[in-house]
């Protein structure tokens, strides 16, 4: 590592951190108004739904096991037959063959 590193000789009109000493302003606000740059609900919600679905993929296994552990309730048995549904699509799919292979070459535990 090079300890001549300098992080004090950058050109501060180059900073993109606002909160510096000597750094330029951002061309738009950061002041959470109309004006700021912002995402689109739709755009974050998609985003979220995204993410939620890739770790339902990879823990569908993990959900089955919670489905079975529901208290016994009107509604149960779909949750549990959609639970095990799903995990037979992942199953089908070869993720949970995959997901241990790669857990096993990185040296994580599943738990």
């Amino acid at each position: 590592m090079d300890d001549s590193y300098d992080p004090g000789s950058h050109d501060p009109q180059r900073r993109h951190q606002p909160w510096l000493p000597g750094a330029a302003p951002l061309p738009v606000p950061d002041d959470f108004s109309r004006f700021s740059v912002t995402h689109r609900l739709r755009g974050v919600a998609l985003g979220l739904v995204l993410g939620v679905l890739v770790l339902a993929m990879g823990r569908s296994a993990q959900i089955v096991d919670a489905a079975y552990g529901l208290d016994t309730l009107p509604g149960t048995e779909t949750i549990i037959a959609a639970a095990e549904g799903w995990h037979a699509a992942m199953t089908w799919l070869g993720l949970p063959e995959g997901l241990a292979a790669l857990r096993e070459a990185v040296g994580v535990s599943a738990e």
